[in-house]
């Protein structure tokens, strides 16, 4: 400040607002917030600061000059807290403080001093120059880069192009504008100005995109072929299997979407491919032997799955001291053969009965040994019979097998309640000398 600022001393208010500007300009000016350039070598500045907490004050006082700490220039902006200085020069830098006064012309002690450098020159880039949109539109920013205090504008050249949000700004900033949907066929271009450049916007007009849809051996899709669609629009196919015949897998641009009955193009933005696999439907039969015999049964065609509508032929045959005696399930009857349309997965028993044949008991034994009876032994039905096993001198029982399964080394076995055909088998093992 100059030495012709004359203040009263007052200890109360300039103490207090010597204290207070010493924070930010203390209670009255901050760091400027906001910085104008007018047109040709002139620029402005405008201040801002808290006001003072005292009570009598009644005005604010700017010190100003190009000289730090050497401010000649005073202006008394009032009772305010916000004060623009146009006029300023380009490239100059301007320092300014602050100064709280009563009713009787005291003035507080000075602020901080803060200063303002006018940019020399305003230069100007966005990014980015150009922006495509289909034509269901959407939204876009565009970055401002310029020097601080430097202003700009955006504006929209189109209708169907909306600035939503950054229209001015001081220094560098962001433009957000929507872009609204086109009805027509026709491709928009406008070409905006934000910050003195050209920004231009492309937007595709309504077109019609393509399905193609296919089919393989056993069902149908529909529709079917080169489908058209509107832009934007939905499309849904219906996949039909013949009768046999199963949906095996539906692909969609290549990659399964699983064995569906329909599947929905949802805003279809681009062409694409549908095609249906099928498989024939086969069921499985099941033949069970049961009954107190035992037989067998073959089928004709042979296998266990068919084809859905395939005719099988079953034929029991029974074994030998067995009878067939009748069908059950999906067969019925006694007769040896029977016919099963495979519309499903089905289930077969055929029954066999014991005949009343007496069983033979086949009685053997090796080296070493004997067993008795032996060969084969006739047994009543029902009836039972026992086994002697005996070692020569010399021998010892090695191992006994019943149906070839070992019960040990007992010297005798007796088969109860014989009803079916059985084998023994004695061995022997010669005994050490020492």
């Amino acid at each position: 400040m100059s030495a012709s600022r004359s203040r009263n001393s007052e200890p109360g208010l300039g103490c207090l607002l010597k204290r207070t500007i010493l924070l930010l300009l203390l209670f009255f000016v901050s760091v400027p917030v906001l910085v104008l350039t007018a047109a040709g070598a002139h620029a402005q500045v405008t201040l801002n600061w808290t006001a003072s907490t005292s009570s009598n004050v009644t005005g604010y006082k700017i010190h100003y000059g190009t000289v730090s700490t050497s401010l000649g220039n005073t202006t008394d902006v009032g009772n305010v807290t916000s004060y623009t200085f146009s006029g300023l020069s380009t490239g100059a830098t301007y320092y300014f403080e602050a100064t709280a006064y009563d009713s009787s012309g005291d003035q507080s002690g000075d602020s901080n001093e803060v200063s303002y450098t006018v940019p020399s020159s305003c230069s100007y880039t966005i990014s980015p120059t150009s922006a495509s949109f289909t034509s269901s539109g959407g939204t876009g920013s565009v970055g401002v880069t310029t020097q601080s205090g430097c202003t700009w504008t955006a504006g929209s050249a189109a209708s169907w192009m909306s600035i939503t949000s950054g229209a001015s700004g001081t220094g560098s900033g962001t433009v957000n504008y929507s872009v609204a949907a086109n009805t027509g066929t026709s491709t928009l271009t406008a070409a905006s100005t934000i910050a003195g450049l050209s920004f231009t916007v492309t937007e595709a007009g309504v077109q019609s995109e393509t399905i193609t849809a296919s089919a393989g051996t056993g069902g149908t899709i529909s529709p079917t072929g080169s489908v058209p669609v509107t832009y934007g629009a939905n499309q849904t196919f219906t996949v039909t299997p013949n009768t046999g015949y199963a949906i095996s897998s539906v692909t969609v641009d290549g990659a399964s979407v699983g064995a569906v009955t329909s599947y929905t193009f949802s805003n279809v933005t681009g062409n694409h491919t549908i095609a249906a696999s099928f498989n024939t439907v086969t069921y499985s039969l099941t033949v069970t032997e049961t009954g107190t015999g035992t037989g067998s049964v073959a089928t004709n065609p042979s296998g266990t799955t068919f084809a859905s509508g395939t005719s099988v032929t079953l034929t029991a045959t029974a074994s030998a001291g067995s009878s067939f005696t009748g069908w059950s399930g999906a067969c019925s009857g006694t007769s040896q053969t029977c016919q099963v349309v495979m519309n499903g997965n089905e289930s077969v028993g055929a029954a066999f009965t014991a005949t009343a044949q007496d069983p033979i008991i086949t009685a053997s034994a090796g080296t070493g040994g004997t067993i008795s009876p032996t060969g084969s032994v006739s047994v009543n039905n029902g009836a039972s019979e026992t086994f002697q096993i005996t070692a020569k001198t010399g021998y010892a029982i090695s191992n006994v097998t019943v149906d070839g399964k070992s019960v040990g080394k007992p010297s005798s076995y007796t088969f109860s309640d014989v009803t079916t055909n059985h084998a023994i088998k004695a061995t022997f093992t010669r005994k050490s000398r020492w």
